[in-house]
């Protein structure tokens, strides 16, 4: 029997009888649902102050507005001078960061909103070296952790004062920053050949799935009596209970996991070669226009969706004239669309019969990034006296990037293979950078949300996304690089977890069997 470790010896691959295993041979399914949702609960984490800042500055006393060191004495003074048990006066410093009322200025509201992408931009290349050095699975679930306990602490922070708090803001992202670089090593390492943007699809829902998730949490927790630090702590929980199972569960390769059979490991490995740990060549990533058409097009995308995602409530009620109470619905309406469109896309990218693989990311690229530009440029064109017809071309332009799991991600995992957790680490940088840029676009073209400010801002990235689109045209491609092939260089190099080298399928996926 299997018993309670999921690891094993490669010399024990071939010798687990089948009836041991779990899962029916689709433990591959496991992990990546298991993934997601460790994915998800991250970028929910970053995410809960954005929903329950309004709630901290409710009706309470206002927080003191003594130095941190000053209101640190008085915390300590109520936990471990207090009259009752530490228990009762644990609850009872509870009561008082609850009930307090936190008030922030626009500029500090701006540093605690964008702290999270500075803090994933700044550990994005440490990540992606200690992952190369200690692997995926160590390193994910330290990552986690810190996002789980900097999650529980925000309450406590925000009481001490403006400055702790915005360290824990900074150390979530910090959290978010294995997000790319993992779904890289997931998508290479679980996923069967032919599976490729089915896998990019679903790990890349964790963007629809944390505010999906978080809305509803935050909303109903702030109004109960449990308050709105209960939102941190439920977020804190299931963090820390999601990673837990990630490293009980999550192994980096399957050959050393327990559950996967010969069967399902031969269908993994099919088209990916013989196994061997390779470094990455970072001189030739750096000198393909390849790559740089797929980084061109990430920002494009990032551009786009954090546009939308940060800005379509003030669009909808100050320019479309939506009341603010219909603002938060609607905005919720794209991630719902976008959730099911990406798993319907990535299986159909798959699936498709029609075209080679090379043909096909040019195809999505063009529906993904060609869409959105194409959407904003009909909503720079429809008047504030069709709101209806805004809304719904809002909705479009946030749903139809939802293609872009069968586009230039499905390339960068085709053209990168076994390096694609580079490209994909590059790929959560720019991320992080695009959700900075994204306000300082609108704030150079909007000063009082009028329909002729906003007109800049979608012809802006109209033209961004379609130019960037027409780039990945001319250079995207959907088959291996040269130096994905075995025996390319020793130079130039850095320490590689993925441990398979492709081989070369001329552009034809074979059929799952």
């Amino acid at each position: 029997m299997v018993g309670f470790s999921v690891s094993r010896k490669l010399s024990q691959v071939q010798h687990t009888p089948e009836d041991d295993l779990n899962f029916h041979h689709k433990t591959r399914f496991i992990i990546l649902i298991l993934v997601t949702l460790c994915l998800s609960i991250a970028q929910s984490d970053t995410l809960t102050l954005n929903f329950t800042i309004i709630c901290m500055s409710g009706d309470g006393a206002q927080v003191s507005n003594h130095t941190a060191l000053t209101n640190l004495e008085e915390m300590e003074m109520t936990l471990v001078n207090g009259s009752g048990s530490f228990k009762d006066n644990v609850g009872l410093m509870e009561h008082k960061i609850a009930d307090g009322r936190y008030s922030y200025t626009p500029s500090e509201k701006s540093l605690l909103f964008s702290l999270v992408a500075v803090g994933a931009m700044v550990a994005v290349y440490p990540v992606m070296l200690l992952i190369g050095k200690f692997g995926s699975r160590s390193v994910c679930f330290w990552m986690g952790m810190l996002s789980a306990v900097t999650t529980a602490l925000i309450p406590w922070m925000a009481y001490i004062g403006f400055y702790p708090l915005l360290v824990m803001r900074f150390l979530q992202g910090a959290g978010l920053s294995t997000g790319f670089t993992l779904i890289g090593i997931v998508t290479r390492q679980w996923s069967m050949q032919v599976q490729n943007a089915l896998y990019i699809a679903v790990l890349t829902t964790f963007f629809q799935i944390g505010p999906i998730f978080t809305m509803p949490v935050a909303g109903a927790l702030c109004t109960s009596s449990l308050g709105w630090p209960a939102v941190y702590y439920i977020h804190a929980v299931v963090t820390f209970g999601l990673f837990v199972l990630f490293y009980f569960f999550y192994r980096e390769n399957p050959t050393r996991h327990a559950f996967v059979s010969t069967k399902e490991l031969e269908k993994i490995q099919r088209h990916k070669g013989e196994g061997k740990r390779e470094p990455v060549p970072i001189r030739a990533i750096l000198t393909d226009p390849v790559i740089y058409s797929i980084w061109i097009s990430a920002i494009g995308n990032f551009m786009g969706i954090q546009l939308t995602m940060q800005f379509s409530p003030t669009y909808l009620n100050k320019v479309m004239g939506f009341a603010v109470e219909q603002t938060g619905t609607f905005s919720a309406i794209p991630q719902i669309v976008t959730f099911f469109l990406k798993v319907i896309a990535g299986y159909a990218a798959d699936k498709a019969k029609c075209c080679t693989p090379q043909t096909s990311v040019k195809i999505y690229n063009n529906l993904a990034l060609g869409g959105m530009s194409l959407s904003f440029l009909g909503l720079a064109v429809i008047p504030v006296s069709e709101p209806v017809l805004g809304l719904c071309m809002l909705i479009f332009s946030c749903s139809i990037i939802g293609f872009n799991c069968g586009a230039f991600f499905r390339s960068s995992a085709i053209y990168a293979a076994q390096h694609n957790h580079f490209i994909m680490g590059v790929n959560s940088f720019l991320n992080c950078l695009a959700a900075l840029l994204a306000p300082v676009i609108v704030n150079i073209f909007v000063a009082n949300d009028t329909w002729d400010e906003w007109w800049w801002v979608w012809m802006v990235h109209f033209i961004a996304l379609f130019g960037f689109n027409i780039v990945f045209q001319i250079f995207g491609k959907g088959v291996p690089a040269e130096w994905t092939k075995p025996g390319y260089g020793k130079r130039n190099q850095v320490g590689d977890i993925v441990p398979s080298v492709p081989k070369a399928t001329n552009g034809v996926e074979e059929p799952v069997a």
